[in-house]
């Protein structure tokens, strides 16, 4: 019997866990934290699984929904294997760091969750396997070893460095989680590799199940147009702030804005980056030739930038044209892009050019779908600002599309469907297209706390 319980990113993109009860042996997909939630509302529900068995836990990729709960999920199950790729766990020794600063000044005194330290995340990282794409391991059950032996091995799932869907195998019996993935090439990152067999069972994320293919151009026909609209705003004397993410889309903007000014199609001006983001660069550059690349030749640390910490005053970056590139992704309030963006409206000259997914509670996605000359509220509880900036929204998504989605199922023609990390929008179509395509495939909607078995 095979058990798929939802413990968190069901029904919603954030605090993506899931436990599988593959024959007595118990798998723990992702550990994620909810972005915009705050305290213990932020984790995934680890109470449903107290009294399942629980062996190992394996983390798809370093983003904070898929991997910000693990140091709380340690806590209380601390006997847990975790095992990731070595890119991930590069990268999370970074992000977990970052994050018990954030933690601090975010949790109140009377929540009960408390922030973890910087001693914890140590031995947590010492703690981490890691095993490279393809390459076979197994998780063993504690209560019936002699039975329960899953053959696992990670597969690259093109959507960030080190991203990863996961392949459990017991006998004749083969499950596959997608995690995060994106079937085609990126500016940095290529298109995923997935299984090209049958799969009993798929996870599959829908994060983009909702948008029309047609507005998600090629990466290059999209570049070409943030080019030609980024030359107007510096001709006119202006400045461009991106919101990014720290982890993924920092990396391929930069890699997008730093070609197109070697080529001289975008006019070369000074570049701005900050924080954690510029040092998971360095983690991009040392794995170059260890991953595939589109480009292995280049390297973060030969784009010449500043960084914006370093700037006294923030009105500098108005006094000639620049390019900024600022987490959080979704302009998160308290974060750098959020702060900037405050400034950004008020100038008239310059532009914010939002690249990626940007969740409709979020400050980012009501500047997105601002117009300029109409006034706006960042937050529920801010002041009205006019925007007199210019709003562009560019579509670089590190997500696969429908048509991506759809070839998974039909590349890996799988008995069943499990439709996890999307809005109900995302998730109502995906699951009415597979069933009209792919008759004789079940599909199920997960529910967080509702275990699906076969």
């Amino acid at each position: 019997m095979i058990r798929i319980l939802p413990v968190g990113g069901a029904g919603e993109i954030g605090a993506s866990c899931f436990h599988i009860d593959f024959h007595g042996t118990g798998i723990i997909l992702d550990a994620g934290m909810h972005p915009r939630k705050k305290g213990i509302e932020s984790l995934p529900n680890f109470g449903l699984m107290k009294d399942l068995p629980l062996d190992a836990v394996l983390i798809s990729h370093a983003h904070e929904d898929h991997i910000g709960s693990l140091p709380y999920l340690i806590q209380r199950f601390p006997y847990l294997r975790v095992v990731t790729t070595p890119q991930t766990r590069a990268i999370a020794e970074l992000t977990l760091h970052n994050s018990v600063s954030i933690l601090q000044d975010e949790l109140k005194e009377d929540d009960p969750l408390k922030p973890y330290t910087h001693d914890e995340i140590d031995l947590l990282i010492q703690s981490i396997e890691y095993r490279s794409y393809e390459e076979q391991f197994i998780v063993s059950g504690y209560e019936n070893r002699n039975n329960a032996d899953v053959n696992v091995s990670f597969w690259d799932a093109g959507h960030v460095l080190g991203s990863a869907g996961i392949l459990l195998e017991h006998h004749e019996r083969t499950l596959f989680y997608t995690g995060d993935v994106k079937m085609r090439n990126q500016s940095v990152t290529c298109a995923a590799r997935i299984p090209q067999r049958h799969i009993d069972t798929v996870l599959l994320e829908c994060t983009q199940g909702a948008a029309e293919p047609s507005t998600f151009p090629e990466w290059e026909r999209e570049a070409q147009r943030f080019a030609q609209r980024s030359n107007e705003i510096i001709e006119q004397g202006g400045s461009i702030l991106i919101p990014v993410f720290a982890l993924g889309k920092m990396q391929e903007m930069l890699a997008t804005i730093w070609e197109l000014m070697e080529k001289g199609v975008l006019a070369k001006t000074d570049i701005y980056t900050g924080g954690i983001a510029r040092k998971i660069c360095t983690v991009y550059d040392r794995n170059r030739y260890v991953v595939r690349r589109m480009n292995k030749e280049f390297e973060f640390a030969n784009v010449e930038q500043s960084d914006f910490f370093e700037i006294e005053n923030l009105q500098e970056l108005f006094r000639r044209p620049s390019i900024i590139l600022a987490t959080s992704g979704m302009m998160i309030e308290g974060t750098m892009s959020f702060r900037l963006a405050q400034r950004w409206l008020a100038q008239k000259q310059s532009a914010i050019f939002t690249v990626g997914y940007m969740d409709p509670s979020t400050p980012g996605h009501r500047i997105a779908t601002a117009q300029q000359g109409e006034e706006i509220r960042l937050t529920d509880f801010s002041e009205p600002q006019e925007v007199r900036c210019s709003i562009e929204r560019f579509h670089f998504t590190a997500h696969s599309m429908r048509d991506g989605l759809m070839e998974i199922v039909r590349r890996t023609t799988p008995n069943r469907v499990i439709l996890v990390h999307g809005d109900p929008e995302a998730i109502d179509w995906m699951g009415h297209s597979i069933l009209k395509n792919f008759p004789g495939t079940k599909v199920h909607a997960a529910e967080i706390g509702r275990t699906i078995e076969f």
